[in-house]
């Protein structure tokens, strides 16, 4: 019979089987740091490759008989529909797609893969012209998206009413839209989501916003970008004709300077949820946080989606001691004054007219 030597080993032994033990340890430690950093590395340029940016111009993509998704992705890529065409093929590879049919699709410069698959597999071809025109409120830019085919009325101002909208001239995550939606044509296909036709026209305030001088963080005569774009949305409302808004301007910035009620019949029909028309004297009467004869200073929002022009006016007013305006002439222009004495005189010019 064999007998096991028992014996401890030696100290100098016992301390290299822990030094080893130690450095193996370590070396497994780092090798799977290493593994989580590169891996995290990689999935940060997959996602960056497979994902979308704000929504560029269109593209009329054909894809022709005998195509399959691997061979129109580079293709994609080179037309700028999406980043790449190897991270396309990819994503194709580790999702199952339906078959690829023959057409010509309308695709976006900078959607992600997974849109452009989306519109692949629904073959939705056709786009629907949206207009939203300067002065418009939500309830009107709501109305004309329900005229979008596969889109409602009720189910756009729900979207409105969500909230989670990104845009750096929001005053807060959770506030009302009005105002902040660009007045242009959008092109909108049935199946869109009213999310993403929202925060497309939200991405457009900012670059029209951005375009004529008004910029996140910035201060115009004491106001900030989303105040600016409240006086721009006034301005939308009150003059007839663009060369009018920089004096419109004027008379607004005159009247908040001088504390004065600014008193405009638009912010009183706009909180009374009225669409048009001038206000009785009963309607100036009634308290709404709209009601500029009765509060001072701006109303609480914006009241219309206001134009490039009229935001534009809003940061360039015509210099001038303004601080009254009238429409007298049929074409819709307006004669300014400084003293109530002047006002009541272009007031009476304006009946005479059949303007008043």
């Amino acid at each position: 019979m064999y007998e096991v030597d028992m014996a401890p080993l030696p100290g100098w032994e016992r301390r290299r089987h822990v030094r080893w033990g130690r450095l193996i340890l370590v070396v497994v430690v780092l090798l799977a740091a290493l593994l989580l950093v590169v891996g995290g590395g990689a999935y940060a340029v997959y996602s960056h490759e497979i994902g979308g940016s704000t929504r560029g111009p269109r593209v009329d993509f054909v894809v022709g008989p005998g195509d399959s998704f691997s061979s129109v992705a580079d293709r994609l890529a080179s037309s700028g529909v999406v980043h790449s065409g190897v991270f396309f093929r990819l994503y194709v590879h580790l999702h199952p797609q339906p078959t690829l049919r023959p057409g010509t699709y309308v695709l976006h410069r900078g959607e992600s893969v997974a849109e452009v698959l989306t519109a692949f597999r629904d073959f939705e071809v056709a786009e629907y012209r949206y207009t939203v025109i300067p002065g418009m409120t939500l309830g009107q830019i709501a109305a004309a998206a329900g005229r979008i085919p596969g889109h409602t009325q009720a189910g756009f101002a729900k979207a409105l009413e969500a909230g989670g909208y990104q845009s750096p001239f929001l005053a807060s995550p959770s506030s009302s839209l009005e105002g902040l939606l660009s007045p242009n044509t959008y092109f909108v296909l049935r199946s869109e989501a009213d999310r993403k036709i929202i925060q497309q026209m939200l991405d457009q305030t900012t670059k029209v916003a951005e375009s004529v001088g008004l910029h996140p963080g910035s201060t115009h005569f004491g106001l900030d970008p989303y105040q600016i774009l409240t006086v721009a949305s006034l301005i939308q409302r009150e003059a007839l004709q663009a060369g009018d808004y920089p004096k419109v301007a004027r008379v607004i910035y005159n009247r908040l300077a001088a504390g004065m009620n600014l008193q405009l019949d638009s912010t009183v029909l706009y909180g009374l949820h009225l669409a048009g028309g001038s206000p009785t004297l009963g309607q100036l009467k009634i308290a709404t946080p709209y009601n500029t004869y009765l509060n001072q200073g701006l109303p609480p929002t914006p009241i219309s989606a206001p134009s490039r022009a009229a935001i534009a006016a809003a940061l360039n007013p015509t210099p001038g001691p303004w601080l009254y305006f009238v429409v007298v002439k049929a074409d819709g222009a307006e004669a300014f004054s400084t003293t109530y004495q002047e006002q009541l005189a272009n007031e009476n010019l304006a009946a005479q007219r059949g303007l008043g």
